[in-house]
């Protein structure tokens, strides 16, 4: 079964997760910057008895101020299994940055999943930020 939808968050703040990176050269920067995100293309599918969410990612900046995503955490059955690590993807200042093949898989249908980053902009503004989905099946509802 597939499922089609887009998601949209306008944030702040950034996020972002996978291995994926962006090349950019820092610059000096006033302001904060302001990035939005997209899940493009989500899909379900029932893989090895996981419930798997793929998508694809869309940065954007608007701010005028790059940014830079140091850590990202994602986590599974309502926050009790999550996998952490550092990362370095690059958002220059009015751009994008699109990451592919995206996927978060749960044991159980209906679940909470939490994606929680942190982040570093040009001007020196450290922030983090979490968005939560909540899953039944191959409906996804972001909070």
């Amino acid at each position: 079964m597939r499922r089609a939808a887009t998601l949209v968050l306008t944030l702040l703040l950034l996020a972002g997760c996978e291995d994926d990176q962006a090349g950019g050269e820092k610059q000096a920067a006033s302001g904060k910057a302001q990035v939005g995100l997209e899940l493009l293309d989500m899909s379900y599918a029932l893989k090895d008895g996981l419930h798997t969410y793929s998508h694809n990612r869309l940065f954007t900046e608007t701010g005028g101020v790059g940014v830079e995503i140091k850590r990202g955490k994602v986590c599974v059955l309502n926050g009790e299994k999550c996998v952490d690590a550092l990362v370095t993807y690059r958002v220059d200042a009015s751009s994008t940055l699109l990451q592919k093949g995206h996927h978060v898989a749960t044991p159980n249908e209906k679940d909470t999943i939490t994606l929680h980053y942190w982040a570093e902009d040009d001007a020196g503004n450290k922030f983090e930020f979490r968005k939560t989905l909540k899953t039944d099946g191959a409906k996804v509802v972001p909070e």
